[in-house]
């Protein structure tokens, strides 16, 4: 037996991975809510750039519920980090809303992958 598949039995396990999965999927969600005001406020780069990672966010979250994989806690860290670093990779730190909604909703991405990845490897 794998320490993953040990990790996977218990269920104080299971409920961490819920309530950590939870938040994780609120902030793919909040992204993707993000980038529909943004595109009412007529900031199109700050709003794609809310939108494909909160769809991604989303989406890694609702394919590591059918099996756990590390290798899409992996992908949503990335991601995380890309949301976290976009307002200065393309210019759009001026705009103080899309700025903190992208450094605050990426750390949390981050947070929640690392904390998964930490707790699947926990015997």
């Amino acid at each position: 037996m794998s320490q993953l598949d040990a990790a996977t039995s218990s269920p104080t396990w299971r409920t961490q991975e819920i309530l950590i999965g939870g938040l994780q999927h609120a902030a793919g969600v909040t992204l993707v809510l993000t980038a529909w005001v943004l595109v009412f406020t007529d900031h199109a780069r700050a709003a794609g750039s809310a939108l494909v990672p909160g769809l991604l966010i989303v989406t890694l979250y609702g394919a590591n519920q059918i099996r756990f994989r590390a290798v899409l806690e992996r992908a949503v860290l990335i991601v995380g980090a890309w949301t976290l670093v976009a307002p200065w990779a393309l210019g759009f730190v001026a705009n103080d809303g899309a700025t903190w909604a992208h450094v605050a909703l990426g750390g949390v991405a981050i947070a929640t992958a690392v904390a998964l990845l930490r707790t699947a490897r926990r015997p």
